[in-house]
């Protein structure tokens, strides 16, 4: 396990106030994708604590008349709580650059690269940021897999859709069954070990939870149903890996060009001859619930719930 005097937080953040609370804050919540109940419970925690501070605060669940709903409102600054598809992969972002609204979080290019699995690995890949192998699923049969294997969506999140397939057979079986969607996922090595995960906020890394869950995966219901799942922070881990985890994190955040906060998830190893850490992810809207694993992890930092919300709508700009 790592040092614990240099585990906390060493400052390089402004956590002071300079929005005006008479500017006015939309929190955008909910959307189309399949995280939709996710973004809701993270944009009213974050609106009730921006209420708490006295902030003149509004809320917005997006749908096709999105444009015009944001120019009859006319924020001052939004501050995007939707999660996955079309809220995180640069569209809604898109528009509020179009629109000239400052907002929270990751501008559009960083946005799209860090939703796509497939390209956000390639890219800490070049940075020098451990990833795991990748097959193709449409070549599957032609490849040399070592099973168990995972299959995951190239674009999404909270890991819906995540199926470990232990076995050729199984391989088959659900490219059978999914030949439609097959374009939307792909597959990669999958390491037996542990999750682990590391906030950035403002380009300084938070401490590192471990994750203890029942589950062979961190998956949709360990994240959000069970009550058996624990973040432990600090992490139990070497020194070593410990500071290496989290240099991993702040470069995948700096790789990406990624703005006010994100989470990078980690799966680690030590059960076999070979030590063996990937970096999985990065979520550029990482869960805002007051129980979700970025308040956690800030909150072990020293930052309160309704100091690092104020922190993000202070952080917030155009050209991101």
């Amino acid at each position: 396990m790592g040092d614990k005097n240099n585990r906390r937080w060493t400052g390089g953040i402004n956590m002071s106030t300079r929005t005006s609370q008479k500017d006015r804050i939309l929190v955008l919540m909910g959307g189309f994708s399949a995280e939709r109940e996710v973004s809701i419970r993270s944009g009213k925690e974050c609106s009730m604590a921006l209420e708490s501070l006295g902030y003149n605060v509004s809320t917005l669940d997006p749908g096709y008349d999105i444009i015009n709903d944001l120019l009859e409102i006319n924020p001052d600054i939004v501050f995007n709580s939707l999660h996955g598809s079309w809220g995180e992969d640069g569209h809604i972002q898109s528009i509020l650059e179009y629109l000239k609204i400052n907002y929270t979080h990751s501008g559009v290019i960083a946005s799209a690269k860090a939703m796509n699995k497939i390209a956000s690995k390639e890219i800490f890949s070049r940075h020098g940021i451990p990833i795991a192998k990748s097959f193709d699923l449409h070549d599957l049969d032609n490849l040399k897999v070592d099973f168990p294997i995972i299959i995951k969506p190239i674009n999404g999140g909270s890991s819906i859709g995540v199926k470990v397939i232990n076995n050729h057979s199984e391989a088959l079986s659900y490219i059978k069954k999914n030949q439609i969607d097959l374009k939307n996922f792909f597959a990669e090595e999958f390491i037996e070990g542990t999750d682990f995960t590391c906030g950035v906020i403002g380009q300084k890394t938070t401490e590192i939870a471990e994750i203890k869950t029942n589950n062979i995966i961190f998956d949709y219901n360990a994240k959000y149903k069970s009550k058996l799942t624990k973040h432990c922070i600090p992490g139990n881990l070497k020194p070593n890996i410990y500071e290496k985890m989290k240099e991993y994190a702040l470069r995948a955040h700096v790789s990406l060009n990624c703005k006010g906060v994100s989470r990078v998830d980690f799966r680690y190893s030590s059960k076999t001859s070979e030590e063996k850490l990937v970096c999985l992810e990065i979520n550029t809207q990482p869960g805002m619930t007051r129980n979700s694993l970025l308040p956690d992890l800030a909150s072990h930092s020293g930052i309160a719930f309704s100091e690092l919300v104020e922190w993000i709508i202070n952080d917030a700009s155009l050209d991101r």
